[in-house]
């Protein structure tokens, strides 16, 4: 194996490849993912920077934990043992982490991936990408870049082979109020910042916007309209006097 590699998107390429060689099914998520699939993220100002990477896995512990220190990395064991079932946590000699999460992200919202990692290589799908960003209830600017590159790059369809699956979006937030809310909200958010800022800035970033702001449109109305669960629309009658999200706690 080679040396951890200074580039995090560079690094996770290689973890990303070695995991293929030895069978252990890993995805890249999270800003990593974007930039391996979504190009444009390059050409937005001001550039988007990475450190950690994260990953999601099958429940194969032993098999993720033997490459990753293969690979130069060590494992965080009080919380690994502690987390081990839902979540793995490893650090480099410098530092940098990879947090893997196994088979389900839990975060403002759950989002089960499962088998979903079958779907494509190295990385989840497009909606699913989508969604971990937009179940995000306080976004920051680096999440609001992701975003803007995945709807540029990618268009909305029925395969989650060919672009962001529809399908896997209406499932998710027309099954869970909490979801559908905290996605509208910040679709919405989203869409009143790009329209800001196209009007002041260059060319190529009006084009990425342009195709970004077009298909927030369009998701927004597509969840708008989507079938509802028996569960959604009792939990709709609640509405915000009942939070719906939670706030994670940062872990290092």
């Amino acid at each position: 194996m080679t040396d951890v590699l200074a580039d995090p998107v560079s690094e996770a390429r290689r973890v990303l490849r070695a995991a293929d060689e030895a069978g252990v099914p890993l995805r890249a998520m999270g800003g990593i993912a974007v930039a391996l699939i979504a190009p444009s993220v390059a050409e937005l100002h001001p550039r988007r920077t990475y450190h950690d990477i994260d990953l999601a896995a099958l429940p194969r512990a032993p098999a993720v934990s033997r490459l990753m220190a293969d690979l130069g990395y060590v494992a965080a064991q009080p919380f690994n043992t502690l987390n081990g079932s839902d979540r793995l946590l490893f650090h480099d000699a410098g530092g940098r982490r990879v947090d893997v999460f196994i088979e389900t992200l839990r975060m403002c919202h759950t989002l089960p991936f499962g088998t979903r990692l079958e779907l494509r290589a190295w990385t989840l799908p497009p909606a699913d990408l989508v969604l971990s960003k937009l179940q995000i209830v306080e976004l920051t600017d680096r999440d609001a870049q992701d975003l803007v590159a995945l709807l540029a790059d990618h268009p909305l369809t029925a395969s989650d082979i060919d672009g962001i699956g529809l399908g896997r979006i209406q499932q998710i937030c027309g099954g869970d109020w909490g979801w559908w809310r905290t996605v509208d909200d910040n679709l919405r958010r989203l869409l009143e910042r790009w329209r800001a800022a196209r009007a002041v800035t260059d060319s190529i970033q009006v084009q990425i916007l342009d195709r970004a702001i077009e298909r927030a449109t369009a998701l927004r109305a597509v969840l708008e309209t989507c079938p509802k669960s028996l569960g959604w629309t009792i939990r709709a009658k609640v509405g915000s006097r009942l939070r719906w999200y939670d706030l994670p706690e940062e872990v290092r």
